[in-house]
């Protein structure tokens, strides 16, 4: 009974998915620095984006996420990825920045 319940732990354990990606302008390819980066969906974690625009979440249940990035300089914009079990999934995220990237925000500041 005790094996049963390593191996069923083992199990989940494995069964848990890592988001890893960069985040950079839409329009110029730089990275987006120090952004708040909110995964949502199955699980919730929080990152923020290092020097190059890089983030990592771990522990994530595979599924549907919503990735919502924001800060002073890059305007909440909202993307979505999906999970996969004894994954580690790796993207590129494009985002409009203010500061770097004029053409892809409206006046209010909003996505265009």
């Amino acid at each position: 009974m005790h094996g049963l319940r390593i191996k069923a732990l083992a199990s989940l354990v494995l069964a848990l998915a890592t988001f890893s990606g960069t985040l950079v302008d839409k329009t110029t390819g730089q990275p987006l620095t120090h952004v708040f980066v909110h995964v949502s969906g199955l699980s919730k974690a929080y990152a923020t984006t290092d020097a190059h625009g890089r983030f990592t979440v771990k522990d994530l249940r595979p599924g549907g996420y919503n990735v919502t990035v924001e800060s002073n300089d890059v305007p909440q914009q909202t993307f979505h990825v999906t999970l996969a079990a004894d994954h580690i999934t790796v993207l590129t995220i494009k985002a409009c920045s203010t500061t770097l990237d004029y053409h892809c925000a409206t006046p209010g500041g909003a996505p265009g």
